[in-house]
């Protein structure tokens, strides 16, 4: 079938394209080639524009989303000559209308469709293999290539109906090599076995005609080593064994009757040979097409859980109480175990699954779904039905290429069981739905990056950073008992109650023999270095983390960056704003879609804070650099330090301190915090204090010494009123030396006031660092550090 010389026809099984008379049309822009490409893989299917919508923008589609889809269509119509013919309007959808003539992926059905009644009417084996060939040569690539290749979106409509497609090709390709081993010497079928076999490892139907092809051609040695590597490959990727298939085939070719197995037909199942759709009785029996019962296979695939797992005592007991309370309504319960990369959730909820065990006794499944794996993709739900039905029992030949097919399967088999769902590192609610088992007596435990609330009936279950106690136990389970004390609580506190990086320090301290726990200790003082000292092997710190930034908008990605400059501290909307120069809605619409993938904290309603690793993350990226140049640095600190003494000027007004104007910059500040009583005024700079800190310490390094200096002496005055009006009393500086001389130093003075009214207020840390601070002030005038403040 070939198109005639003025017809149009539309390509997808390859590059997206569109030809007329053999030439190639010019296509609009990404959004109209999106359009069309959905249509083109659903011929004669009915579309509708919110699925169009979704094929273009994935779940995030913009209010305009139907008007940009019906402009696409007139764009189409217009730019395809003759497209209105083809390309229909049916009420608000769409349908694509094309014959053979006019479509490959038409001609490829109706192909595969013809080699079905060419098998039912008895056609000898060398007229279907002809059509197969036909069939498999309209292929000039992957199907929608360059689309497919293009599309990040969450949902992926797309994809999964490419994928649909190169199911069936698959499944032609399956059965042209069966007629081929039947029909001519098997030896030229092995490459193109072999090319197969290297694109779907795991499909046993594929290697059992390898192993059959290669013992027919006398090489029974390579049969055998076929076999062991499917069965390796099977047990480390799925937990399971071969199925029957395979091993009558082994067993075939140990007897050397591979010969007599195939003349008796049973080789791989033929061309399009579905699993029926099971259906039930009366009593909702799982029965097969013939009627006879077929019962669950209990299985557990759960991997082991970590030996070393410690505390966490109060999390299990919330995910043991919430699973063993069952659903609230129809359907199983769900629970989504959310958390930073690296925080331990999939251990978690290992563990937890373990102990829940005995409570599902029709199995206990566990798929990883790979959203955030490095050079994978997340799962799409058809690959993990294949996965999950296989476990069942299901032979893989038994298994419907088509997702709607596998979903009803999977159902059906579980409709009567009660069985435990674990699904890690889940991308999307989009990539769960499919996978939910029936009924309301299963338990599905996902965990995931992001707050997967969207599920009707999901129970959150947030998993935390690990407090310094378990953090501490997990060390000695590590690394054994009598641990530097002092080196092991800075180990702690550099680890931020991530047990990743926990685990990590402890390998790399046991692959370092010479190396001390406060040699490593001093290694990661850096807050920038730290994530890439906590690295052993392929394993690190930096690359679990920097997968969750690569994930973000770009929008995200810059706030981020920009609040790394004040790490595991405690900022409001209204310092956000500042630091990102926009208004404290823009900054908290950013700052809640960074909670929601589980990049920021949220310690009290309102503010937020950076993990301390994340932001070393963040602080080694080129955007980090790109952005926070010298002048992108200062800019956002001088904001940063203009918000923080307008805030503390005005609290001094309320506790009684005269204003002299002297560095409020109210003026220059846009958005500042309701400040209306003396309470209220030493609440908010209590609270913030810990940022202040940080923005005061790093006011050394941009040189911002006066508008610093005055900001501790705020700070002195709200925490210690007396303390700070003796302060104002005695006086700034020398007034010896240069002015910049007598900046730093009335810089370093007001930092060592601080300083001690910190210690005195129980906050030696707080205290300690700005001592620090302000000895490497000392340091580059030449002042003894040791000087004591009035």
């Amino acid at each position: 079938m070939t198109a005639p010389e003025a017809g149009l026809r539309f390509q997808v099984l390859g590059s997206v394209a569109v030809r007329r008379g053999g030439a190639p049309v010019r296509l609009p822009g990404t959004v109209a080639r999106r359009v069309l490409t959905l249509l083109m893989l659903s011929p004669g299917e009915v579309l509708s524009t919110p699925r169009l919508a979704k094929a273009v923008w994935g779940s995030c589609c913009p209010a305009t989303a139907s008007n940009q889809v019906r402009k696409a269509v007139a764009q189409l119509r217009h730019s395809i000559p003759g497209a209105g013919a083809h390309l229909l309007t049916d009420g608000p959808n769409y349908r694509l209308n094309v014959s053979a003539v006019e479509s490959d992926l038409v001609e490829f059905n109706e192909r595969r469709l013809r080699v079905r009644k060419l098998a039912e009417s008895g056609v000898g084996e060398a007229r279907r293999i002809e059509e197969l060939q036909a069939a498999l040569s309209l292929f000039r690539g992957q199907v929608a290539a360059d689309i497919v290749d293009a599309d990040d979106l969450e949902s992926g409509p797309i994809r999964a109906a490419a994928r649909v497609v190169e199911e069936r090709r698959l499944a032609v390709q399956k059965e042209l090599i069966s007629l081929r081993l039947r029909s001519s010497p098997p030896a030229l079928v092995i490459e193109d076995l072999r090319d197969l076999v290297a694109q779907h490892p795991l499909a046993e139907d594929l290697r059992a005609q390898l192993m059959l092809a290669l013992s027919l051609s006398g090489r029974q040695a390579d049969a055998l080593a076929e076999y062991a590597e499917i069965r390796t490959l099977l047990r480390d990727e799925l937990g399971l064994d071969p199925d029957h298939l395979l091993a009558q085939v082994h067993e075939a070719v140990l007897c050397g009757d591979a010969h007599t197995y195939l003349r008796a037909g049973a080789s791989p199942r033929d061309y399009e040979q579905q699993s029926a759709i099971t259906e039930f009785d009366a009593g909702r029996q799982h029965m097969t097409p013939r009627g006879h019962k077929v019962a669950v296979r209990a299985t557990c695939t759960l991997p082991h859980g970590p030996a070393d797992f410690v505390g966490r005592r109060e999390e299990v007991d919330t995910l043991l109480r919430t699973a063993r309370a069952g659903s609230r309504g129809p359907g199983p319960l769900l629970i989504c175990v959310d958390g930073m990369g690296g925080v331990g959730k999939t251990a978690l909820a290992l563990h937890t699954a373990h102990r829940l065990a005995p409570d599902f006794p029709d199995g206990q499944f566990y798929v990883d779904l790979h959203a955030f794996s490095p050079c994978e993709r997340p799962r799409e739900p058809a690959e993990v039905l294949q996965v999950l039905l296989r476990s069942l029992g299901v032979e893989a030949q038994r298994i419907p290429a088509d997702l709607d097919c596998q979903v009803a399967m999977w159902r059906a088999r579980l409709a009567d069981a009660k069985v435990l769902l674990l699904l890690d590192n889940a991308a999307s609610e989009a990539q769960i739905v499919p996978l939910l088992p029936p009924g309301n007596g299963s338990l599905v435990l996902i965990t995931s990056r992001r707050r997967l609330y969207g599920l009707d009936g999901t129970e959150p279950c947030p998993a935390s950073r690990m407090s310094a106690g378990d953090s501490r136990q997990l060390l000695e389970r590590l690394l054994g008992d009598g641990l530097e004390t002092q080196a092991a609580e800075k180990l702690v506190d550099y680890c931020g109650g991530l047990p990743l990086a926990l685990r990590l320090a402890a390998a790399k301290l046991r692959s370092r023999p010479t190396w001390t726990l406060s040699h490593l200790v001093d290694r990661l003082t850096h807050v920038r270095r730290r994530p890439a000292e906590l690295q052993v092997g392929d394993r690190s710190v930096r690359s679990v983390l920097q997968l969750s930034f690569d994930a973000l908008t770009e929008a995200q990605r810059q706030a981020l960056c920009v609040l790394a400059l004040v790490p595991d501290t405690s900022i409001g909307v209204y310092e956000a704003a500042a630091l990102l120069d926009t208004g404290p809605a823009e900054a908290e619409l950013l700052l809640e879609g960074l909670l929601d993938v589980n990049l920021l904290e949220q310690p009290r309603i309102g503010y937020y804070a950076l993990h301390g690793l994340m932001a070393g993350v963040t602080a080694g990226t080129g955007e980090f650099d790109r952005l926070l140049c010298g002048s992108g640095r200062r800019s956002a600190l001088r904001r940063l330090l203009a918000h923080y003494l307008a805030v503390t000027s005005r609290s001094c007004l309320l506790l009684g301190r005269p204003d002299d104007g002297a560095g409020t910059g109210s003026d220059a500040v846009s958005h500042l915090p309701e400040i209306n009583s003396r309470e209220e005024a030493t609440e908010i700079c209590e609270r913030e204090l810990p940022a202040m800190v940080e923005t005061l310490c790093a006011s050394r390094q941009d040189g911002f010494f006066v508008a610093a200096a005055q900001l501790a002496r705020n700070l002195r005055f709200v925490l210690a009123p007396e303390d700070g009006r003796r302060d104002e009393e005695s006086g700034g500086a020398d007034d010896a030396g240069t002015a910049g001389a007598r900046e730093i130093e009335a810089y370093r003075r007001a930092l060592l006031g601080l300083a001690a009214v910190c210690r005195g207020a129980g906050l030696p840390e707080r205290g300690a660092r700005l001592t620090a601070t302000a000895m490497s002030a000392a340091g580059a005038l030449g002042v003894r550090s040791a000087e004591r403040v009035p």
